[in-house]
Formats: structure tokens, sequence, C-alpha cells
């Protein structure tokens, strides 16, 4: 027999499922300018209205092998993708944290950050709106008895995202005479500083400055080898190099010979060195020529985000909760 935990669990997912799936719909729809009640659902390709039993998450897409009922046009793989991580982040929220306000307040914080991923990959535009609801969560949640943060501590975090992602920001100037990161991230780390205070915003920021890397240094480095620029794509290669050598360094803990500690560093500093020469001087020739590779930083925000949400006890809890169903 099922027990209660069992059934509520499913009833999450499912839920979760269903408002990723009318997240979708806010995101595209919040790109486009239409209202996110007014028309019904339809194919963005024949315009027709999609019948309920084509509307039903992940499983429609899956039981139309991905393409419209009416026209036969593939349908985005965003859907069911968007669809089923609500779900899986839904589920996790309650495993993890159970029957608290925590959760009821994580559910659209969630759901918030997939849709600003969506809509920063897409047309690199982070709807102010979303944001603002995110501090307004952040604040209201600060409000609550048990709470990790205090008003206090939340007030504080709004400003201090403001003030450093402003001033990250600012530093484009210097070397492409534009901003770092646009506005809107800006508005996203004040909504993060919201909701987890100024201390975890730091740690937010960093995890989400590692990510950006690893997503934006192997495009870089494709770029560069198919324009036959080698030198800037040995660069790069360098760099991953040091975190290889970092790695090794860690994994192996290697910390008891120093001659291999000095060798170590010295290469990874002789490394990163010219690796940052190159690279400062290619950043140098794009600001005349404009030629840069411009990533959304939102999502690496995002993705961080969710991250610290699990975080050390949390994803503990979360897997001992999960193995007990």
């Amino acid at each position: 027999m099922i027990d209660l935990n069992t059934l509520i669990s499913i009833f999450v997912f499912i839920i979760g499922a269903c408002i990723g799936s009318f997240s979708n719909v806010v995101a595209l729809r919040g790109l486009s300018g239409e209202s996110i009640v007014f028309p019904p659902s339809k194919c963005p390709k024949c315009g027709n209205k999609l019948n309920w039993y084509t509307n039903i998450p992940v499983i429609s897409y899956c039981f139309l092998r991905g393409k419209c009922e009416f026209c036969k046009s593939a349908i985005s793989l965003q859907y069911p993708i968007v669809e089923a991580l609500n779900a899986i982040l839904y589920l996790m929220a309650f495993l993890t944290f159970g029957y608290t306000f925590k959760t009821l307040f994580l559910f659209p914080l969630i759901t918030l950050f997939i849709i600003i991923t969506v809509t920063d990959l897409k047309e690199s535009v982070v709807l102010d709106a979303h944001t603002y609801i995110i501090m307004g969560l952040g604040l209201i949640y600060s409000l609550i008895p048990g709470a990790e943060i205090n008003f206090l501590q939340s007030i504080i975090g709004i400003f201090a995202g403001f003030i450093l992602f402003e001033a990250l920001a600012r530093l484009g100037f210097i070397f492409a005479e534009t901003r770092a990161f646009g506005e809107g991230d800006t508005l996203i780390a004040m909504g993060i500083g919201a909701f987890f205070g100024w201390k975890p915003l730091f740690l937010i920021v960093f995890m989400s400055v590692l990510i950006q890397a690893f997503m934006t240094i192997p495009i870089l480095l494709n770029k560069a080898v198919k324009n036959k620029n080698y030198k800037e794509a040995s660069a790069y290669f360098m760099l991953i190099l040091c975190v290889i050598l970092v790695y090794l360094f860690k994994k192996f803990n290697l910390y008891d010979n120093f001659m291999l500690i000095i060798i170590l560093l010295l290469m990874v500093c002789i490394l990163l060195l010219w690796a940052l020469k190159v690279i400062l001087a290619d950043i140098r020739n794009k600001k005349e020529t404009n030629d840069f590779l411009y990533l959304p930083f939102g999502p690496a925000l995002a993705v961080s985000a969710i991250i610290m949400i699990f975080y050390q006890t949390g994803i503990t809890d979360f897997f001992h909760n999960f193995l007990s169903i």
C-alpha cells in the first residue's frame, strides 16, 4: 500500500510538471509581449489551438513524437526539458525540506529561475518583473519565523547584489567600452541577495563565474580553432590545463611534497600569465573590430542559486528521503 508521503511526492512531481508547462508559456509570451492567459495554447508554426490531450507535460511530447498534431512541424525540446526539470526540482525541494514554509517559497523561486534561464538563453533578455518577484519572495520569506535570514539581512543582500554586480559590470568599460554584464544580471543578483543574504550571494556569484567559464572557454576555444587563430586557441587550452593541474594536485593530495608543489605552482603561474597576456591582447583587437562573443550570464547565476538551495546538508537530506520512499 502506498503511504501518504509517497502520494504527496507524486502529486508534487505532477504539479511541478504542470507549472513547468506554464513556465514555457510565461517565458515565450513574455518575450513576445503576448498575454499569458489569452489566447489559449497554440502551435507557434500553424497557429492551431492545441487539444487538451496534446498539452499533457512531457507525455504529450513523447506521444506526438515531438511533432505538432496538425502541421507536423517539430516541437522544440525546450518544452519537455523545462517541464521535466521543474518537476524534478520541485520533488527535490519537497523531499529535502518537507512540509515547511521554505518548500512553499522554493517552488516559485525555482520556477522563476528556470523562466529567467529560458528568456536569457533565447533572447539574452531578463524581464524585470521576474526579478522583482524574486526580491519580493526573499523579503517576505525573511519575515517568517525560523527563516535562515532576517529582514535586515535580506535588505543588505539586495544592496550587496546591486553594488557587487554594478561594480563588476563597469569593469567592462576598461576592456571593451561596454558593460561586462547586463542590467538584468544585476537584478538577478539583487533577487538572490534578498532570498539568501549577502554572504551566500558571494559564494553563488563565485560558482556562477566558474560555471560560466566552463561553458564559455570551450566555445571560445572552438571559435579560435575555426578562425585558425591558434595562438588564442592555445591560450584557452592553457587555462583548461591549469584547471586540470590544480585538480590533480588536490586529487592526489600532494601537499607534503615541497618540490612538487613549487614546480606545479610555477607551471600554473607561467601558463596563466602567458594565457592572460594572449587573451588581453585578443580583447584589445576585438575592441577595435567589435567582434566580441556575448554569452548570457543569467543562466549561470540561476544554476548556482539552485545549487545553493540544495547545498551541503540539504542535498544529503534529499538523497536520504528519496531512498526512503
